[in-house]
């Protein structure tokens, strides 16, 4: 009688700690050696879980007793070590991090929140606190291991306060400053304290000691020209006004406008014999706006707020 076509089926390969699956053909009953990993030795098509590569063989034997035999390889391989990390994993509010992974072909990243994309070895991040994400990476085998990585955010420095103090614009203490007029950056405007050069509304962002920063509130300063009016003998007062606005040491006779934002004549008087008037403002709008004193190419010019 000729022996049966035994067929252990093709070699497999395994990822460790997954299973496989074996499959012989050619007979009516099965016997696998070793038994080792084995979910049943004795039938066609056993469950295999292993650590390590192992040879099975498997006996064949047809309905007239007759027997053969067939040997498959079930090679295991070791997991990728998949290795993520982040070029910075500190950041202030509002920054993002570059986060890569290595030690694999292909990768997922997850949560899919506060990052650029779930999928590829190098992705960006802007995590609004402290996070962590998990990123799956898979070999060309299919093997596949996962790792992590954190991003830490600290706190933001308080908000600033701005402090007018009438000739000059004081932050609250921080470790480096940068000031702002109308939005804009004032180059060297870099201390604690800055001496306005325009009327305009001011702000200053601070940094601490981490490198985070925080923006104030903008303050208007419009005192800008009271320092040339002091050195002409001229006093204004009060400063802002929000009722009156007094002018003294001028000539007497002189013509004195106020004059808006557009240049247009809000208020017009003329000083007495005491070289002194006095602007009723409460009808104006709040605001900067220009003292002129004379006509002409002698005309002085002072800033002045009203609020």
């Amino acid at each position: 009688m000729p022996l049966p076509n035994a067929s252990a089926g093709p070699d497999e390969d395994v990822c460790i700690g997954q299973t496989g699956q074996l499959q012989a053909s050619g007979g009516s009953s099965y016997q696998w050696s070793p038994s080792t990993g084995l979910s049943n030795p004795a039938i066609t098509n056993p469950v295999v879980t292993v650590t390590e590569t192992t040879t099975y063989t498997v006996v064949v034997t047809d309905a007239n007793g007759c027997q053969d035999d067939d040997a498959v390889t079930v090679t295991v391989h070791e997991l990728p070590t998949v290795i993520a990390s982040a070029v910075d994993n500190t950041l202030c509010p509002g920054d993002t991090a570059a986060l890569s992974a290595v030690g694999a072909l292909n990768y997922q990243w997850s949560p899919n929140l506060f990052i650029s994309g779930n999928t590829g070895d190098a992705i960006s991040a802007w995590p609004p606190s402290d996070f962590t994400w998990t990123v799956y990476g898979t070999d060309a085998l299919g093997c596949a291991h996962d790792t992590t990585v954190a991003i830490d955010v600290l706190d933001a420095p308080a908000m600033p306060v701005v402090t007018n103090l009438g000739m000059t614009m004081s932050s609250t203490p921080a470790t480096t400053y940068q000031w702002y007029l109308d939005g804009e950056l004032i180059a060297g405007a870099t201390e604690q304290e800055w001496a306005p050069l325009a009327n305009g509304n001011y702000s200053v962002t601070i940094t601490d000691a981490n490198g985070c920063q925080s923006t104030s509130a903008p303050v208007y300063f419009g005192t800008v020209g009271v320092a040339d009016a002091v050195a002409m003998g001229l006093r204004v007062y009060p400063q802002p006004a929000d009722e009156t606005m007094t002018v003294t040491g001028v000539s007497a006779s002189t013509d004195v406008r106020l004059l808006d934002a557009m240049g247009r004549v809000a208020l017009a008087k003329r000083s007495g014999s005491n070289g002194s008037l006095t602007f009723d403002v409460r009808a104006l709008a709040p605001g900067g706006y220009v003292l002129e004193l004379g006509s002409g190419a002698a005309a002085k010019r002072i800033a002045v707020v009203v609020e």
